[in-house]
């Protein structure tokens, strides 16, 4: 796969190298012309060309797909740009600024054959994973918690009025859209949608900069908690009538995953030594080497995608944190 790497911030100087390094063709960076020399240095390392002239490069036969790691409210945009060209989308979390935006991609992606890759790295992990495979032996659950808190330097800037994207509600910027989408991907990975949500948020300037997601699921609560503001522990729990499940670490790294049953069995679980994206990378080569059946699972990713975004969504409002892209 032939990919044009879009952005040159944080997210993008770290997984364009990454791209390459595990058999990906990168042949492009772009970036805005004001951040052109951090192209041409990025374009460097991995052999490609550096521009900020996004549709020719689309237009490129030099392209297969493009690499979005741009801030949350270009998604919707630069996605739907690329799959009119004829181009595949693997596309940074979270999908997009709204579930609107999110359910309109998902259905011009299916339309036109291509692949929209949702690259919530939580969704692939093999720790999140076993924590799936390990589910039915805890017997009915009955809580489940997630926490990923960590103070994030920015927010220094933030308080001092420097508003950086991830704080900017005019980018979709806050920390459910960040932390917190790790953490509702790793509960909707494991449970599902749940029949209601609502997120209590301590609200700066118009965004959150931290909060808790309480998920209804009828017979069992879920809670997701996400801070920028301030730093804990990150782990996850699933505690149900037979036992429970503990992940220590952040839902989105390769985590240690313990169960425990109310018999006194204990059993372990250490995940392999390898890059923390590399398991949805290597997703990703699966869904474009596998053909139709590729594309189909792809596809039903996309869907769980679409229900976390949903999530994201009712959360965010219920708390009264809009974006410029709720009113378009």
């Amino acid at each position: 796969m032939r990919v044009a790497a879009v952005g040159t911030g944080f997210i993008g100087k770290l997984v364009t190298p990454k791209l390459a390094a595990w058999g990906y063709d990168v042949t492009y960076v772009v970036s805005t012309p004001r951040s052109l020399m951090k192209a041409e240095q990025l374009a460097a390392q991995v052999g490609a060309l550096a521009s900020c002239d996004y549709d020719a490069v689309l237009a490129s036969d030099k392209v297969d797909a493009v690499y979005l790691g741009i801030p949350n409210d270009l998604h919707y945009d630069y996605a739907t740009r690329a799959l009119l060209a004829g181009k595949h989308v693997i596309l940074e979390k979270p999908m997009c600024s709204n579930y609107e935006e999110a359910r309109r991609l998902v259905e011009l992606a299916d339309e036109k054959g291509l692949i929209l890759f949702d690259a919530t790295t939580t969704l692939y992990q093999p720790s999140t994973l076993k924590a799936m495979e390990w589910l039915p032996r805890v017997g009915t659950v009955k809580m489940a918690v997630v926490n990923y808190s960590q103070y994030s330097s920015r927010y220094d800037r933030f308080k001092r009025g420097d508003i950086a994207p991830a704080f900017d509600p005019a980018h979709s910027g806050g920390a459910l859209m960040d932390l917190g989408h790790y953490c509702l991907s790793w509960l909707c990975r494991l449970f599902g949608e749940p029949k209601d949500v609502t997120y209590l948020a301590n609200v700066e300037r118009g965004i959150d900069t931290s909060g808790v997601t309480l998920l209804d699921y009828g017979d069992f609560k879920a809670t997701a908690i996400a801070a920028k503001d301030c730093g804990a522990p990150s782990y996850g729990i699933v505690q149900g009538t037979e036992g429970y499940i503990r992940m220590d670490g952040k839902p989105n790294a390769l985590c240690t995953v313990e169960l425990h049953l109310n018999d006194g069995t204990v059993e372990k679980y250490l995940p392999p030594e390898q890059d923390q994206y590399r398991a949805e990378f290597e997703a990703l080569r699966g869904f474009a080497e596998g053909g139709r059946y590729g594309l189909e699972q792809c596809q039903k990713m996309d869907e769980l995608g679409l229900v976390v975004s949903k999530v994201q969504t009712q959360a965010r409002r219920s708390a009264g944190v809009t974006f410029p892209a709720d009113e378009r």
